[in-house]
């Protein structure tokens, strides 16, 4: 019986001085392209921008006050219903637990840490370091009402206006909780869309209106004498990533063919 023969295989690799430079492009071009880190804002370890009006241990802000947590910065101020030239408290840092903060206002039932309050028609705006902005995925919230007693049914809405890089507005918003236990507002998961969820934003406003008796926000001062009021905790952000340059993207393939030709095998 005949055997037949076969030429052996041979094996041709990439010089072993340039695998590394092979394997550094691929990091390098994979490290562009990784997702962005979430940053989870639960408001228990915020660093305030000390001022003439902000102290370092002060957990209630005036108009234009500042603190800072995971590389944001956060700023309070007048919504768009308070008088531009009002100036006092527009928000402060609550415990859940202390039950002396929710002397003056109706406290919502807490998350079980501390949330922010924007009080007196106050707003919030969140920016971050990046050019690039951020955007949004996940946030709790609630009423906070002007008094104890009201009854139970939702008197206003959340409302979010992110600003682009560019310039464009996008605005959603979401109405308020019930309430719960001991007759208190509850929190609630805030529903984005996809839209806005997936837009990144170099700011973002939080602030809230009241309902008027057709259910639309209103926008008058003398109407809504700084009783709309929110509640917000468990704020995640995410630093939007950098969209991969042409030539990051060349960069990963010529990485990837030049280690898939060090393995490759040819029959001759």
């Amino acid at each position: 019986m005949k055997r037949e023969l076969r030429p052996a295989a041979r094996t041709y690799s990439v010089p072993a001085t340039l695998k590394p430079l092979l394997c550094a492009a691929v990091v390098s071009a994979l490290g562009a392209l990784a997702p962005a880190q979430a940053e989870v804002i639960t408001f228990d370890s915020v660093t305030n921008i000390v001022s003439g009006t902000l102290k370092p241990g002060d957990t209630a802000y005036n108009t234009g006050d500042a603190f800072t947590q995971g590389g944001y910065q956060f700023r309070a101020n007048n919504s768009a219903t308070a008088d531009p030239s009002d100036y006092g408290v527009v928000g402060a840092l609550v415990d859940s637990d202390n039950s002396f903060a929710c002397l003056v206002t109706g406290c919502p039932n807490g998350t079980g840490s501390t949330y922010y309050a924007g009080l007196n028609d106050g707003s919030l705006t969140v920016t971050g370091a990046s050019p690039l902005g951020f955007t949004v995925s996940g946030l709790k919230y609630a009423f906070v009402a002007p008094l104890d007693g009201l009854a139970d049914f939702s008197y206003g809405r959340l409302l979010l206006t992110g600003i682009t890089s560019t310039g464009a507005s996008f605005s959603t918003g979401g109405d308020f909780a019930g309430q719960g236990a001991n007759n208190r507002f509850d929190f609630a998961d805030f529903l984005f869309d996809a839209s806005f969820a997936t837009t990144a934003f170099t700011s973002l406003t939080i602030s809230a209106c009241l309902f008027d008796v057709s259910g639309d926000c209103i926008d008058v001062h003398e109407l809504t004498r700084n009783q709309a009021q929110f509640a917000i905790d468990d704020l995640v952000l995410n630093a939007a990533a950098a969209v991969p340059e042409p030539g990051t993207i060349a960069l990963l393939l010529m990485g990837m063919a030049g280690l898939g030709a060090a393995s490759r095998r040819r029959v001759l």
